[in-house]
């Protein structure tokens, strides 16, 4: 078995040619790849990918063995040492940051991952720099500003906020000891259909002022 730079053991790959057309191109030349993990503070894991040898499509996930609850997961950020805190984040899995009206949520693209808290601020900062770059009027472009600045500022630790990971299949966490776990009520995991990764840039820019305390 290998292990990653992040700690991460991996096991033997398994790959499937698959019958079964591909969901973008409709061809019959899909291939399941699955990599068995250990993941630190979280056991054992199984990462699946799916990919189209036509057209390119690929769809990444990763299931927790051990996880199968409803669960929302919080952490309230308020110290440095926080932002290492280890997350895993499956394609079922909505991450939301409240103080930032940020929200990253499954989709027909969306893909797993294991991270840390900080490695999330920087996927939320790296949308945010798209959308200014690809946005229209410099009004639109200055909207984006406050945005990135209020990133750097949880990124530096020196702005407080709330990570909040929801996944009805229990596949998404973030492990650290202040974090607090919740069941998901029938009714919040039918909120959980949401675009992916969207940021609603105008909230950002004009929403408050100052660190939170």
């Amino acid at each position: 078995m290998d292990t990653s730079e992040s700690g991460v053991v991996s096991g033997p790959l398994h790959e499937t040619r698959l019958a079964s057309p591909c969901p973008l191109c409709g061809r019959t030349n899909v291939v399941f790849r699955s990599v068995p993990l250990d993941i630190p503070y979280f056991g054992e894991a199984l990462q699946t990918t799916l990919q189209c040898g036509h057209c390119g499509f690929r769809h990444a996930d990763l299931l927790l063995t051990c996880a199968n609850e409803l669960r929302r997961v919080s952490l309230r950020v308020t110290r440095p040492d926080q932002l290492s805190a280890r997350v895993s984040r499956s394609s079922s899995g909505t991450i939301r940051i409240p103080e930032l009206d940020a929200r990253m949520g499954p989709g027909p693209r969306s893909e797993a991952f294991v991270s840390n808290v900080e490695g999330i601020l920087h996927r939320f900062r790296d949308v945010a720099r798209s959308a200014k770059a690809l946005a229209t009027g410099k009004k639109a472009r200055a909207r984006a500003d406050p945005v990135v600045a209020r990133l750097e500022e949880c990124i530096e630790g020196r702005r407080p906020f709330t990570p909040v990971f929801e996944d009805p299949t229990g596949n998404s966490g973030i492990f650290h000891e202040d974090a607090l776990r919740e069941r998901l009520t029938p009714d919040e995991v039918n909120e959980l259909r949401t675009p992916e990764l969207a940021i609603d840039l105008q909230d950002l820019g004009t929403g408050g002022s100052g660190p939170e305390t």
